[in-house]
């Protein structure tokens, strides 16, 4: 069969189910209405972040606003990115929702799509990933049968990690996972190139992970390189040596905190309320969800290269200025360029991540810088307050690039 038949049957098949939606099926929705209310949707099966995060938002969304009444979700999914997540969502009791595996299913849906979402029966999993205050005010959804726990426990113990034992999981993008998926876009891919990282960039956060009694477990599924042979036991190659997609899951569960990199792994750990340092952070003008979350953001350059550009100048000029979502891309991306994580600025991140977890603040002038930030990069944003912060030691260290020029702030609290 010719690849023009299959898109000609292809288009056949779309025809006659949209014919069918329109008649009898929209009609019969519309006669049901008053007395069942049905909604309709897809699961987001192909990103992990979007199986992760659109999916758990859907739920957060339910805990602050109530369950409707008589009312059905169904939403259908096929083929997912990780099978234990898929699952774990498939068994969620939940009363009014129910998600069905199927990949007729979802052809159907997909298919009826563009007439369905002009309609009241379409439910759209929606994220804009600016959702602070939903985060902040709801708990999380899934969990782990005592089976999954004992066995999560055995894979950790098979990496010598034992049940006292803290771990940390850090990941970094790179192109490899998107050509090994769909190797067709590869224009597409290397126009995202820009958002990838050198996994080397981690290292020395791994070491002092390590040097602080933890492991530094490197996360990811086919990654692009083997992580360098250390020969510090602190550190472990989870990606290339022991992953599965259980662990992904429970790992991003169970870690003390998530070294992430705007990319879709952070979106699991989130969804346990698992803190989140997010390194190589862009764009510079959107937090990230949890208030204990930690951004180290991209610093700029001017397009020529010769010097380093203010994050107040960048606003000014329109560099990712007005989004109310957070988006990988904008028209006015390439006013400047974006420079690699210093690695010395992630180890500052963990020591950051580390401290606010035991509680301790940081110096009120680190404050003070935290919260200028917040109130001049991401109060475009509703409820930006309830997100997390940039690192205290990067806005120390970085006063000068996020504060007007000869600007200084005074410690939370004083004039």
């Amino acid at each position: 069969m010719t690849g023009a038949f299959k898109k000609l049957i292809g288009a056949v098949f779309r025809f006659g189910l949209r014919c069918l939606l329109v008649f009898p099926v929209l009609p019969a929705f519309y006669l049901m209405e008053p007395f069942f209310r049905l909604r309709l949707g897809t699961m987001h099966t192909q990103r992990i972040g979007h199986l992760a995060g659109n999916t758990d938002i859907f739920f957060r969304r339910r805990q602050l606003e109530g369950r409707p009444a008589r009312i059905m979700y169904l939403f259908f999914g096929w083929d997912p990115c990780n099978r234990q997540l898929f699952d774990m969502w498939l068994r969620l009791d939940e009363p009014g929702v129910k998600f069905v595996e199927s990949r007729l299913g979802a052809r159907v849906i997909f298919a009826w799509r563009p007439i369905l979402n002009k309609t009241r029966f379409w439910m759209d999993q929606r994220i804009t990933g600016t959702e602070y205050y939903l985060y902040n005010h709801t708990r999380p959804v899934l969990s782990f049968t005592e089976e999954e726990e004992e066995r999560g426990r055995a894979g950790l113990a098979e990496m010598g990690i034992g049940p006292d034992d803290w771990f940390v999981c850090f990941h970094a993008r790179d192109g490899n996972y998107f050509r090994k998926w769909r190797p067709e876009l590869e224009e597409h891919w290397q126009k995202t190139d820009f958002r990838n990282v050198d996994i080397t960039r981690y290292l020395k956060a791994a070491e002092y992970i390590a040097s602080k009694g933890g492991y530094a477990l490197r996360f990811g599924a086919n990654v692009e390189k083997p992580l360098a042979e250390t020969g510090n036991p602190g550190i472990i190659d989870y990606s290339t040596k022991h992953r599965s997609d259980f662990m992904d899951i429970y790992l991003c569960a169970k870690c003390r905190f998530f070294i992430g990199s705007a990319s879709g792994p952070d979106a699991i750990s989130a969804i346990f309320n698992v803190p989140v340092l997010s390194v190589s952070h862009f764009p510079y003008n959107h937090a990230y969800r949890l208030g204990s979350d930690i951004m180290v953001p991209r610093l700029l350059s001017t397009t020529d290269g010769k010097r380093r550009a203010g994050f107040l100048e960048a606003q000014k000029a329109g560099y990712y200025v007005g989004w109310k979502e957070a988006d990988a891309r904008d028209p006015n991306m390439h006013l400047f360029d974006m420079l690699d994580v210093d690695p010395d600025d992630i180890v500052d991140g963990c020591k950051d991540m580390i401290e606010s977890l035991k509680g301790t603040a940081p110096p009120a002038e680190a404050l003070a810088l935290q919260d200028f930030y917040a109130e001049q990069y991401f109060s475009h944003a509703a409820d930006y307050e309830y997100a997390g912060k940039i690192g205290a030691r990067f806005a120390m260290k970085y006063r000068r690039l996020i504060l007007p020029e000869n600007d200084s702030v005074a410690p939370s609290g004083e004039g």
